[in-house]
């Protein structure tokens, strides 16, 4: 069996998008642990290979009837020096549903995650990543970052 590990750094980003007469408001978001790697298994026994599951931590305040969102982006493949795996072939799954729901990464894209309206007192979701897992994939250290952002309204 060839190895690849494939650890993964995330960042967490809150972002406030106002109009001038809006009141403040405020967003909390944070996703522990802040790094995990792909275990490593036999892609003919494993076809893919799954994340530990992440906490995600946010909060909404003073957002009245307006909409809130957590996207999700990448900053490109996972990469390990020329060697690349699309970045597309990572998915997620995320609890609770709603207001989470699962999807697949993008560099290109923003990929939305949760979404609701009003205020939300401090909750958690749980995300977990999927790989399919390849032997077309190049033995290697692939790494990546991908970038978790909660915006209102």
């Amino acid at each position: 069996m060839t190895r690849r590990l494939i650890p993964v750094m995330l960042v967490v980003v809150g972002a406030l998008l106002l109009p001038a007469s809006a009141r403040a408001q405020r967003v909390d978001l944070t996703v522990t642990p802040g790094a995990f790697t792909f275990p490593s298994a036999d892609p003919d026994t494993t076809p893919a290979v799954v994340s530990p599951a992440l906490t995600i931590r946010y909060r909404v305040q003073q957002n009245r009837d307006a909409q809130w969102r957590i996207t999700l982006l990448a900053n490109g493949n996972l990469q390990d020096g020329e060697a690349a795996i699309p970045i597309e072939r990572v998915t997620w799954s995320a609890t609770p549903a709603p207001p989470f729901q699962n999807g697949s990464l993008s560099s290109a894209v923003e990929r939305l995650l949760a979404s609701g309206t009003g205020n939300v007192p401090t909750s958690t979701g749980s995300i977990t990543f999927q790989l399919g897992n390849s032997w077309d994939y190049a033995a290697g250290l692939y790494t990546q970052t991908f970038v978790f952002t909660i915006s209102a309204p």
